[in-house]
Formats: structure tokens, C-alpha cells, sequence
């Protein structure tokens, strides 16, 4: 009985092990913090042209303001779900 402890204590150590390890493939948060701000940055400068320097009057005008985009967006994850499924 005290072997199937050992065995089992030894599997947990191992696995946790592999969690605490550095050498994992899990990304610590600044690591592509590059890509982030690349991502974040056009949505930022979007926000602050939109709302402060350039602010629309009615609210149907903020509706197309942000619907485009979006739109423009969708459009082209049709596309590439398109071209995807072709290639397979």
C-alpha cells in the first residue's frame, strides 16, 4: 500500500514539476508585448480621434462610425474563412 503512495506522490511531483518549470511553453505576459501594442495601439489612436478630437453630433453618426469598421472586419473574416476551406 505504502509503494502506491510513493508512486503516486512521485506523479504529482512530477507533474507538478513540469508546471513550476521556466522551460514550459507558457509565455509570461511581457514576452510579445510587442505584437500587444500593435494590437492595441490603432484601437487606442480610433478612440481618442473619434471621441475627442472629432466629436459627432448625433447618435446615428457614431452608430455608422462604428458599424463600418466592424463591417470592414467581418467582410474579411468571411474571406478568410473562405480561403481557408478552400485550401483543405
Amino acid at each position: 500500500m505504502s509503494d502506491q503512495y510513493e508512486f503516486n506522490d512521485k506523479a504529482l511531483n512530477e507533474k507538478f514539476q513540469s508546471l513550476v518549470d521556466e522551460n514550459n511553453n507558457i509565455k509570461k505576459w511581457n514576452e510579445g508585448i510587442l505584437i500587444k501594442s500593435l494590437i492595441l495601439l490603432p484601437i487606442i489612436i480610433f478612440i481618442i480621434g473619434l471621441f475627442i478630437v472629432n466629436r459627432p453630433e448625433k447618435y446615428i453618426d457614431i452608430l455608422v462610425i462604428l458599424l463600418y469598421p466592424m463591417a470592414l472586419i467581418s467582410i474579411g473574416v468571411l474571406i478568410l474563412f473562405a480561403m481557408r476551406s478552400n485550401l483543405n
